[in-house]
Order: C-alpha cells, then sequence, then structure tokens
C-alpha cells in the first residue's frame, strides 16, 4: 500500500478524534478450519485501512502530539519455529520505513510498553472483541485507575467506539482505492464471462464456480465473498452458496461472484440462461429488473440518498409485477403496503469497499463523489409459491453493478460485462 495514503488516512483520523485522545487497534486473530489448520488470513478491515498489513499479532497505537502524528506497532519478528514452518515475514526495520511507523516494539511486551502511549489521555478509540486478552489489559488498568482515584496515573475518561469514525473516513474513497475496486472489478467480469461459455445444460453449479474461481487464481485474487451459483429454483435462495446442483435446460443460473484485491471488494452479480437461450417469461421477468436497475442508476448523483435509490426501484419492480398480473392490486396500495416484498424482499444495494458490504450507515446518508455502492434489483419467484401461476415459479433474477459516485452523476465501474438480454445470449454462445 502507498505510503502517502496510509499518512493521509492517519491524518483524518487524529482529526476526528476528540482533542489528547489515542486509538488502539488490534489485527484479526488466524481462524482455523480444523485443529491446526487454518483459513486463509483476512485482516480486520480497520486496521489494513490504517496499517496496511495483513498478518495477525499485531498492535497499532495512533495519536497526535504537537501537530505530529504517531502511529506506533506492536510486532514481533519471525521466530525461528515460523521461519521452518511458514517463512520468513518482512524485518521489523523493513516493516517501519515501507508503512511508516514512528516506532516498532515487540508484541510480547506490548503490556510493558502501552501505558505510556496511553496514560493522562483523556480518551481513548478503540474496538471491544477485536483482542480479548487486550479488552481484559484495559479493563483491569481502569479498574486499577479508579481504586487509586485517579490520583498517580490517570487512565482516559472516555472510552469511544473506534468504528463511529472510520465507517465515516471510509465512506469516501481515495483515487487509490478506487483504482484497487476497478481492478478486482476487471477480474470479476473477466470470471462472470468465462462461467457464460461454459454453461449448458447437465454440468453442475460448482463447475461455474470453478471457472470463475480459476480465473481470481490466475489473477493472483481472492474472492471477495462465497460465490452464489443458483440454478432454476436455487436462485431463489438470496444467499445460496451450496452450489452443488445440477444445471437443467431451460432453466436461468443466478451468480453473485466477484474478487477482491488487496482487500478491496467488487460486487457482481449476473443472471443467464443455462442453454443460452431465455424463454418468453424468463425475458419478460429479466427485461423488468434490468428497467428497475438501470432507472435506478441513471438517478444516481451526489445529493441523493439511499431511501431514494430504493423507492425508484421498488416503484419500477412494482409497475412491472402489476403489468404481468404477479400482483393484483393498484399501484398505489402495492407501494403503501410494501406487497412487492413477496418477490423483491431486499435493498436495492449497498457500499462497497474494504468490506462487501461496506461500513456506513444507510439512512439520512446523501451521496458525496468518492462513494462507492451496489446496485442490484432482483424478482424471486419460489416454486413453492402457489400464488402465481405455474409458468413463473422457479424464476430467479438479480442484476448488480457496481457504482462510483462523480462530481456530476455516477461511473457504473462494472459496465463492461454484458447484460442485455442479447448480448448475454451471444456471450454465451461463444
Amino acid at each position: 500500500m502507498e505510503l502517502s495514503e496510509l499518512e493521509n488516512r492517519r491524518i483524518a483520523l487524529v482529526k476526528e478524534m476528540s482533542k489528547d485522545s489515542v486509538a488502539i487497534l488490534s489485527s484479526a486473530n488466524r481462524n482455523y478450519r480444523t485443529k491446526d489448520v487454518e483459513n486463509p488470513y483476512r485482516q480486520d478491515s480497520d486496521f489494513l485501512y490504517l496499517t496496511g498489513i495483513s498478518e495477525p499479532n499485531l498492535i497499532n497505537i495512533i495519536y497526535e502530539n504537537s501537530g505530529k502524528v504517531y502511529s506506533i506497532l506492536f510486532r514481533n519478528n519471525t521466530s525461528d519455529h515460523e521461519k521452518i514452518w511458514d517463512g520468513k515475514r518482512l524485518d521489523n526495520n523493513e516493516i517501519l520505513n515501507k508503512h511508516g511507523f514512528t516506532e516498532i516494539h515487540d508484541y510480547d511486551d506490548y503490556k510493558e510498553k502501552i501505558l505510556k502511549f496511553i496514560l493522562n489521555k483523556d480518551s481513548l478509540y478503540i474496538e471491544s472483541g477485536a483482542n480479548v486478552e487486550l479488552d481484559s489489559f484495559i479493563s483491569q488498568n481502569i479498574s486499577k485507575s479508579v481504586k487509586n482515584n485517579r490520583k498517580k496515573c490517570l487512565f482516559p475518561k472516555k472510552i469511544v467506539a473506534l468504528h463511529s469514525i472510520t465507517q465515516k473516513l471510509r465512506l469516501i474513497k481515495s483515487d487509490y482505492e478506487i483504482k484497487l475496486i476497478r481492478e478486482a472489478a476487471k477480474v470479476s467480469m473477466q470470471g462472470h464471462e468465462a462461467a457464460m461459455k461454459k454453461s449448458k445444460p447437465g454440468i453442475y453449479e460448482y463447475e461455474l464456480d470453478a471457472e470463475i474461481q480459476y480465473i481470481f487464481n490466475k489473477n493472483n485474487m481472492h474472492y471477495a465473498y462465497m460465490s452464489i451459483v443458483g440454478g432454476g429454483n436455487n436462485a431463489c435462495t438470496l444467499h445460496y452458496i451450496k452450489n452443488n446442483d445440477i444445471l437443467r435446460d431451460n432453466d436461468l443460473v443466478l451468480i453473485d461472484a466477484a474478487a477482491e484485491c488487496h482487500g478491496y471488494a467488487s460486487d457482481i452479480t449476473r443472471t443467464f440462461p443455462v442453454n443460452g437461450k431465455f424463454t418468453k417469461d424468463q425475458a419478460l421477468i429479466y427485461d423488468l429488473v434490468l428497467n428497475a436497475q438501470e432507472k435506478a442508476i441513471e438517478y444516481i448523483k451526489p445529493g441523493v440518498t439511499w431511501e431514494q435509490v430504493h423507492k425508484i426501484t421498488a416503484e419500477e419492480i412494482s409497475k412491472g409485477l402489476i403489468n404481468l398480473n404477479l400482483l393484483l392490486d393498484d399501484f398505489d396500495n402495492v407501494i403503501k403496503n410494501e406487497l412487492y416484498k413477496d418477490f423483491f424482499m431486499h435493498k436495492a444495494g449497498h457500499w462497497l469497499g474494504l468490506d462487501v458490504h461496506d461500513v456506513g450507515e444507510y439512512e439520512n446518508i446523501i451521496f458525496k463523489p468518492g462513494m462507492v455502492i451496489t446496485v442490484e434489483p432482483g424478482i424471486y419467484i419460489n416454486s413453492s409459491n402457489n400464488n402465481v401461476l405455474e409458468k413463473w415459479r422457479g424464476i430467479g433474477i438479480r442484476i448488480e453493478d457496481d457504482v462510483l459516485i462523480t462530481e456530476d452523476g455516477n461511473e457504473v465501474i462494472t459496465k463492461g460485462l454484458v447484460k442485455k438480454r442479447h448480448e448475454i445470449e451471444v456471450m454465451c454462445r461463444k
């Protein structure tokens, strides 16, 4: 990660912190699949945002003094045991210069040295639960300070949730962050194209998943989340991740899959016919969803809110469902009573960044340039829905793109991936 980027983030953090305060961050713990077999490591997003380091057993302290921002890291060099089993990591001196830390101390010594950075500060910004041992240490010292009636060393009086600041900082993406999201989206689009070309009746969902994972691995990227590859009625399960069913002729397959680049996620969904050709009824539902997405994207610009985007999406889907007699009520009543939720039960989109469902509030937030969102309307008609004609049952469609808010409107980062029906059919035939 660029050093100037990290420095700017730390400066922005201390500007939001109250005077005479300190922030403490802990890295994510190792995650074990079974006993001593680890899952791939994923750093805590706030820690990655402010340090750029993706490894466990780290503590970072950030504060300001006399106009200078200090960033102190607690980290152990590679042990002889680690060198044999895991390989050598960068030395602390290399980390110091590469990531712009003021000082680096051994992690094993943090209990002896950390208090000098905390005592006599007014406020402590921290996330409880990230490091249980550190939480216990902080709690013990708070109790000790109270018992001593705060006569000697004063422990911070105020404990503040760090995310109250970081989620605001992370809402607006820098050019560097946007570049990484673009790279992730570029590889994700290649994965979706590969799946469209591979699809045919008789293969399994996991075979399309494998095509996508191959593209990610080939480009040295991890998946941003567990891929959804749902054929037929499986597409009506919003977070379907079994991906083990056979793909059948005349069914659709919904794929929600994306890569992340240096921690930054993309998020794309496309729905296409297993055999490469939409049926008449599938086409009607597909065009309805696509129209809702295009109308919502057209409206997005600075000054708009999530409530407005969802309202437009829900209205367009409701109109289409009424026209197809899937909703047998007048428009006003459908909107007032949210009857469309029988078919469109989630929101129109979400924030995107270091987390695929990135940090940030949704209510009363006004879009600003640099924010990145997804727009993902869908219609899901479960095969068990006896309130509709049989021809509609088992159709699940979602279309999702990544959208950057710009100074004068928006840019669809994932516009390079086909989504018009005829374009999809051409891609499937390749």
